[in-house]
């Protein structure tokens, strides 16, 4: 009851922010700690399915997922699919990146995660020594550019990627004079690093 009481008195206030994949999973985070009798364990990946972004815990039987902000559960005991709010009714909503990056960028300091979306500039070939890595760089809004290199031995490759493409990321970042890279845009098969990935047309390529 408390859970229902929580949704419905809260009323939904939210401004469109990029970060959607960032804060759909801080959403996702609450609720698993707030609500485990729904939405446990705890930890589930999160996947695009039919335009969501959704978690699906199979012990409960019941689905969390967020639609252009929007919160939507669906089980059961919800009667269905049932819209609960707004993401920002339930967490604070991540700032972009850019600031932190500046600041990485000014200091020449490296090995930090970040997050962010940027709009896709250029497209490179392939790295193909060792590793293999998808290679592009986007521009942020504030006109730093950084170069994306994504594992594509460890991840899917984005086959649809073009100029003008929105890409939202979560990566370690390097620097370099021009911007700088982010990579460990992927899970970690060892999983000692932050799992990282990249959010591109409703699809998370991780």
């Amino acid at each position: 009851m408390k859970f229902f009481l929580l949704f419905w008195l809260l009323t939904p206030s939210i401004s469109l922010a990029e970060n959607f994949l960032t804060n759909s999973n801080k959403l996702f985070d609450f609720a698993e700690k707030s609500y485990p009798q729904f939405f446990s364990p705890s930890g589930v990946k999160t996947i695009a399915l039919n335009g969501y972004l959704a978690r699906y815990y199979p012990g409960t039987d019941i689905y969390i997922g967020t639609k252009d902000f929007d919160i939507y559960v669906y089980g059961n005991v919800f009667n269905g699919l049932l819209k609960v709010g707004v993401i920002s009714d339930f967490v604070a909503l991540e700032p972009d990146g850019n600031e932190l990056l500046a600041k990485l960028f000014n200091e020449g300091q490296s090995n930090v995660q970040v997050h962010g979306t940027g709009t896709v500039i250029s497209l490179l070939a392939d790295d193909l020594n060792g590793d293999r890595h998808q290679r592009f760089i986007i521009e942020l809004k504030s006109g730093q550019t950084l170069l994306i290199s994504h594992n594509i031995d460890l991840a899917p490759r984005i086959d649809e990627l073009s100029l003008n493409d929105q890409i939202e990321f979560l990566g370690e970042y390097e620097w370099n004079d021009k911007g700088g890279v982010v990579h460990w845009t992927h899970r970690d098969p060892a999983g000692i690093h932050v799992d990282g990935w990249l959010f591109h047309n409703k699809v998370i390529y991780q």
